[in-house]
């Protein structure tokens, strides 16, 4: 069965993808034959079609510290209100006189190191990853060329990470408008998407939003949900993992690991039948007969 896999950007809720792949590993179901994903869901859509499995995603999760791949020192100081004064300084300033609050340069660094110069095209599992072009303010789809510098570019929150210019376009974030992106999979002709979603717009606790960063993140949630929401039906079957951490809170990785397990733990009835070669004959009379229906599986 030919099947593709799709994962959702969501900064550290991404590290929830690697739950959901452990648990489809665990149950033994046959690896995907197309992987996209959007930001963080490209990263690690990235990994598991160069052939990582979920263990050694996992121990990289844990190795990995955010404020090591930022250039300003002011973002690698301890947590303390004080340090927090002067992050918000540097964050100021930067913003005030660049294009975001880092250039990429060591993220980019870093995907080089993890795969060299390998290109898209040339990859074990067929990958792509989305980004938004700010100039046409369309979505591009990023299906050739360097594997390290598409990350950079798929992963390039908006304020945080500068822009990245090629050919005539201005490249961010592909959560933007495709942050869930079933389209790429379906152009490529699969019926049998399985996607897993990390970014869900559920309702919140007011009190949550605590100060005007988390204010702004909402509302880049709430648009970018409604303009990617039929995108999202094109999948056969969505594994929805929720949790309110902030979307650079890299440091909860057990927990958001444990979150993805459990919620394809959850929805194992639906994988299983996901995972059929179909319904047969004598099943689909009964179920007319009876009116027993299908779990959602769309």
């Amino acid at each position: 069965m030919k099947w593709a896999l799709v994962l959702s950007g969501g900064g550290a809720r991404g590290l929830a993808h690697i739950g959901v792949i452990k648990e489809l590993e665990r149950r033994g179901f046959p690896s995907p034959a197309f992987v996209a994903g959007a930001s963080m869901g490209a990263i690690i859509g990235a990994m598991y079609s160069m052939g990582w499995d979920a263990a050694r995603m996992e121990d990289y999760a844990r190795s990995f510290r955010f404020g090591d791949f930022m250039e300003n020192p002011a973002f690698r100081l301890p947590d303390f209100a004080l340090s927090r004064l002067v992050q918000a300084g540097a964050a100021l300033r930067a913003m005030l006189r660049g294009p975001g609050l880092d250039s990429g340069s060591r993220v980019l660094a870093e995907f080089r190191r993890l795969f060299g110069d390998t290109r898209i095209e040339d990859m074990p599992v067929p990958f792509a990853c989305t980004a938004t072009d700010l100039v046409s303010g369309r979505t591009v789809v990023l299906d050739s060329g360097p594997l390290a510098d598409a990350l950079r570019i798929s992963m390039s929150y908006p304020g945080v990470f500068a822009p990245v210019r090629k050919d005539d376009m201005l490249l961010v974030d592909g959560g933007i408008l495709d942050n869930m992106p079933c389209d790429a999979a379906k152009a490529r002709g699969f019926r049998r998407i399985l996607a897993s979603n990390v970014s869900p717009l559920e309702e919140i606790d007011a009190s949550s939003m605590l100060n005007g960063m988390a204010v702004v993140m909402r509302c880049l949630n709430a648009a970018t949900r409604r303009a990617h929401q039929h995108i999202d039906a094109m999948a056969s079957l969505t594994v929805t993992s929720f949790d309110n951490s902030a979307t650079f809170g890299f440091e909860h990785v057990d927990a958001l690991i444990g979150l993805g397990q459990r919620s394809a733990m959850l929805s194992a009835a639906d994988i299983e039948r996901f995972f059929a070669r179909g319904t047969s004959r004598l099943v689909a009379i009964v179920g007319k007969l009876f009116g027993w229906k299908r779990s959602r599986v769309r």
